[in-house]
């Protein structure tokens, strides 16, 4: 484990086996199971709110402390925009919430703008929320700011954080 990953454990108030029992339901199909969240128009230049954001994720898969850990990844990734993208030095693309990079052709623009489908997507890449090596945000611990609020979320959801 990382220098980051033992500091995400450490705010998560996590055990190092407590970490690696993070994940969630399973993934099913993102076009069948899943749609915006109540409000949001895509296109509308409208952020989604961390409320927002955790539906999403949680209806994607993610529980207790993957669906905390999902969440501050989208914050720091996105800030909550379903329209951000990120043209990389490396000459991939990283879009939507999670910021899904275009090296995974598994999923298409159309899928990464869509906060159902990215959610399904990062759910998938993260293997469950148990692996999150994959988002620079988590490499450098950007999303460690924004821990303590979707922790709060999740638990204010009666799911154990």
């Amino acid at each position: 484990m990382n220098v980051f990953g033992k500091v995400v454990v450490g705010a998560l108030g996590l055990s190092v086996s407590a970490l690696a029992a993070l994940g969630g339901g399973p993934l099913g199909s993102p076009a069948a199971a899943f749609s915006a969240p109540s409000g949001f128009l895509r296109g509308s230049g409208a952020d989604l709110s961390l409320s927002q954001i955790g539906s999403v994720a949680e209806t994607a898969g993610f529980s207790g402390p993957g669906l905390a850990m999902a969440i501050a990844v989208a914050e720091a990734e996105s800030g909550g925009d379903p329209d951000a993208t990120d043209d990389d030095a490396n000459g991939t693309i990283d879009r939507g919430l999670w910021q899904i990079n275009s090296v995974h052709a598994a999923y298409s623009p159309a899928c990464d703008y869509d906060p159902a489908c990215n959610a399904s997507a990062a759910y998938a890449i993260s293997a469950g929320g148990r692996d999150w090596t994959a988002w620079v945000t988590y490499q450098h611990g950007s999303e460690i700011a924004f821990l303590p609020a979707a922790t709060a979320w999740v638990a204010a959801q009666g799911v154990r954080p």
